[in-house]
Order: C-alpha cells, then sequence, then structure tokens
C-alpha cells in the first residue's frame, strides 16, 4: 500500500495516535527509572505525567467525538512512515535512551501536526488538541536537547 493510499476512520487514526503517546508514555516511564541525574529524572517523571493527562485527552477525544461522519474516511495523511519511524527508534540499540525520547519527541509530533488537519472537518474539538500537543512534543524535545551534547 503506498502513503498516498492510508485510508483512516477518525477512530482507526486515534487509535494510531493513542498507541503512539502509549509508547512514548512507555519510554518516559523506563528512562526516569534509569537515569542517575536527578534534574533530569524530575523532567522526564513530569514527561511521563503528563504523557498520561496526554493518553487521556486523546482518548475522551476519541469517545467524544462519536458523530455520523466517523467512517468517512481520512486520507493523504502518510502516517505508515512515521508509525515505522516510532518502532524503528524504540528499537534501536546504537542510541541512548535519551536519544530515543528525543527522535520520538519529534516524530511525535511530527504525526499529530499531520493528524490534524484531517480530524478538523471531522472534530474541530480532536483538530486543535492535535497541534496543541505538536507543539508541546517540540516543547519536550528541546528540553530534553539540552542533556545531550550536540550531534
Amino acid at each position: 500500500m503506498t502513503h498516498e493510499e492510508e485510508r483512516y476512520t477518525f477512530s482507526s487514526l486515534m487509535t494510531l495516535l493513542i498507541s503512539s503517546e502509549t509508547k512514548l508514555k512507555e519510554l518516559y516511564e523506563t528512562v526516569t527509572e534509569a537515569t542517575g541525574d536527578t534534574k533530569l529524572k524530575s523532567i522526564l517523571s513530569e514527561f511521563g505525567k503528563n504523557g498520561s493527562k496526554r493518553l487521556e485527552m486523546m482518548q475522551k477525544a476519541r469517545r467524544e467525538s462519536v458523530v455520523e461522519m466517523m467512517l468517512q474516511p481520512i486520507t493523504g495523511l502518510k502516517l505508515a512512515e512515521l508509525g515505522s519511524k516510532i518502532q524503528g527508534a524504540i528499537e534501536d540499540t546504537s542510541v541512548s535512551e535519551l536519544q530515543k525520547l528525543i527522535i520520538l519527541e519529534d516524530t511525535v509530533s511530527e504525526l499529530y501536526a499531520r493528524a490534524s488537519p484531517g480530524t478538523m472537518q471531522i472534530s474541530a474539538d480532536t483538530g486543535q488538541l492535535l497541534m496543541v500537543l505538536s507543539r508541546e512534543s517540540m516543547e519536550r524535545k528541546h528540553e530534553l536537547e539540552r542533556y545531550v551534547g550536540p550531534s
């Protein structure tokens, strides 16, 4: 299936986004436990807790956006490549866990930014939520970059 042929219903799209956010939250929890830097541990812990809130907001948006157009296909998002990038980053053993989080925040931000316009026609609130989460992920990425050296 080519990226142009990707078709999502609102529900399947939200399931994909929730799955990505869940993976990110789980990695935050793992890295928080493993880090010895007190300040970084605090930031990672806060981002992990925030991940739970983000998940709740997306799950609520999915539940509350039960509309007639739910089965209307959403196309042109090209999300498969980002889904693969998320899984690849999680499995990559050549980078540190902190670098994985930076890659994931960047990828999740792009995922939400791409998905937002497609959801706007079905649920403006969900589209706005995804844009907020996209910006938040970029802010989190920049915060984490302070703890790694130049690439």
